[in-house]
């Protein structure tokens, strides 16, 4: 089934959902959902030590990328060589959601009209699928389970902005990170707030000095010593990109990085 089929069809069953469950089909095209899932940026978090990196290479690059560089296989048990995405760059169409993470990236959405032709979305961390969420029929093989739920990108949006409003007390509860008041009907359960967050799968690589970098976040303490870091600064000034830096007890405080994302999302969308 294609990417557009499934977006149809997903589409059509979380309507059904809503109706089932006293809530009217939204009018898609109006209203904060669909604002919200129109205008989220694309989130890239990572550790201090492969921020550097990236900073240094200009690019976010993929597993098997990175693994051929080091001229090392990848895991064969590892989700991504099973779910076959190890090619990929992963995003979230959130705020930072990874944890571990300490510095990150966001992207404007016009990175996913420029990639539509390759990139793709699902309405779940597709990592998540192996040993952390769980599925009605556990028979079905995760990778098949995560073909059925491919969805085209920025057509995708069309999907978040439904559950925004069906599943979610108020839009802004996707974004909060907040649990939906209904699980939804694409039927997983367990895990965190990544089980019903839109992940974006680019492939190989994604530059990161380019026209779609919305802003950088790093903790302030990093970018003074570290010139990778301070040279993609100084870049993003020349470019009116916007730079967050913040002070942390921590290195790779995820939960300041965390607020930061949610404050600068609040200040721009809401």
């Amino acid at each position: 089934m294609s990417g557009q089929a499934n977006l149809d069809g997903l589409c059509r069953s979380l309507e059904d959902y809503g109706q089932k469950n006293g809530i009217g089909v939204p009018n898609p095209s109006s209203g904060a959902a669909a604002h919200l899932s129109d205008s989220l940026y694309l989130a890239h978090s990572t550790s201090g030590e492969k921020f550097s990196d990236i900073c240094g290479s200009g690019y976010l690059a993929s597993a098997a990328r990175l693994a051929a560089a080091r001229s090392q296989p990848l895991a064969p048990g590892g989700a991504e060589v099973v779910l076959g995405t190890a090619g990929s760059v992963f995003f979230y169409v959130s705020p930072f959601r990874y944890p571990n993470t300490g510095c990150g990236f966001l992207f404007a959405k016009t990175l996913e009209s420029d990639r539509s032709d390759d990139g793709v979305a699902t309405p779940f961390d597709s990592g998540g699928l192996l040993k952390v969420f769980t599925r009605l029929d556990a028979a079905e093989p995760p990778r098949a389970f995560l073909s059925r739920h491919e969805l085209p990108i920025p057509e995708h949006r069309r999907y978040l902005g439904l559950s925004m409003e069906v599943l979610f007390d108020k839009p802004e509860d996707y974004i909060e990170g907040l649990e939906p008041r209904l699980p939804g009907p694409i039927g997983l359960t367990g895990g965190d707030h990544r089980r019903w967050t839109h992940e974006v799968r680019i492939p190989d690589r994604v530059p990161v000095r380019d026209s779609h970098l919305q802003a950088v976040f790093a903790p302030r303490s990093r970018v003074a010593a570290d010139r990778e870091v301070e040279d993609l600064f100084q870049w993003c000034v020349g470019k009116g990109t916007d730079r967050i830096l913040f002070d942390t007890p921590h290195e790779n405080d995820f939960e300041a990085l965390r607020q930061e994302c949610l404050e600068y999302i609040r200040g721009k969308l809401y």
